[in-house]
């Protein structure tokens, strides 16, 4: 496990991952049939919660969880939609660190944009860290 994701040695505000991705129109065309868009006019734009898909990802890629974090909530915040075409940039950050009632809780940020530096999403989220994952 990489030292800047656990709790004891995490490196607060920076950049400690990220990567980039094209949207493509067969993946847009899967997300929006999943979640029962019509395929109508806009067919070419991604519903606003695929952004989220993209930090997941980066998530999996990077193993940037340490075994046993429970997720506790996230705090979405939705920008520019993403585009059939886009290239999206996701960073990974732990933002927060702190203890509470002899727990060990951190705070992590994805943020992704687009190839115009536009914020297509941002998901905040708390995670109770196990003493072990130490």
């Amino acid at each position: 496990m990489n030292p800047d994701f656990l709790y004891d040695t995490a490196r607060l505000g920076e950049v400690l991952c990220s990567d980039s991705c094209e949207v493509s129109q067969d993946e847009l065309t899967c997300f929006r049939t999943l979640l029962g868009y019509p395929s109508d006019g806009e067919a070419d734009l991604a519903p606003s919660s695929m952004g989220l898909t993209y930090g997941l990802r980066l998530g999996w890629k990077h193993q940037v969880f340490p075994p046993g974090v429970v997720r506790m909530g996230d705090d979405d915040l939705f920008g520019v939609p993403a585009r059939a075409g886009d290239t999206l940039t996701t960073s990974f950050r732990i933002v927060e660190k702190f203890e509470k009632k002899s727990r060990r809780f951190l705070r992590y940020e994805m943020r992704t944009d687009n190839q115009r530096n536009e914020m297509v999403c941002t998901i905040s989220f708390l995670a109770m860290v196990p003493q072990e994952s130490t």
